[in-house]
């Protein structure tokens, strides 16, 4: 965004039987609330993540925890330039800290026909309270 914007943002994550519910809200307001159920995929294997936003936004992306690493991209046939789409690409790589506390990450964005040309699109940390 230009100018800058820093956001403050509080995010819960609570348990839903087998699923994880990632609730963000925050300021500024230009900055819509979120709700992400995640969950869904056998044991192992990247587990789908629905997102929806207080603009009515609805996306589909996979996530996974490898090692202190964290990510989540679009799933494989999501249309980033459709009528939900951003007209970009989009994934998230967090480092998570040693004594968990802490994940430092940046969004990227996904440029170009296929969206495989990334750039950072804006670092996020997370820090436990």
């Amino acid at each position: 965004m230009e100018p800058p914007l820093k956001i403050s943002q509080e995010a819960k994550i609570e348990r839903l039987g087998k699923f994880i519910v990632f609730r963000s809200v925050g300021q500024p307001a230009e900055v819509p609330e979120s709700i992400s159920i995640i969950g869904g995929a056998p044991a192992g294997e990247p587990q789908p993540m629905h997102y929806f936003d207080a603009r009515g936004v609805k996306r589909l992306f996979m996530t996974a925890v490898e090692g202190s690493t964290w990510k989540f991209w679009r799933a494989p046939g999501e249309d980033w330039n459709g009528p939900d789409g951003p007209g970009f690409n989009q994934r998230f790589i967090g480092e998570i800290s040693a004594d968990g506390k802490t994940i430092k990450g940046r969004s990227e964005r996904g440029m170009g026909d296929s969206g495989d040309q990334w750039e950072i699109d804006f670092p996020i940390n997370y820090s436990r309270k």
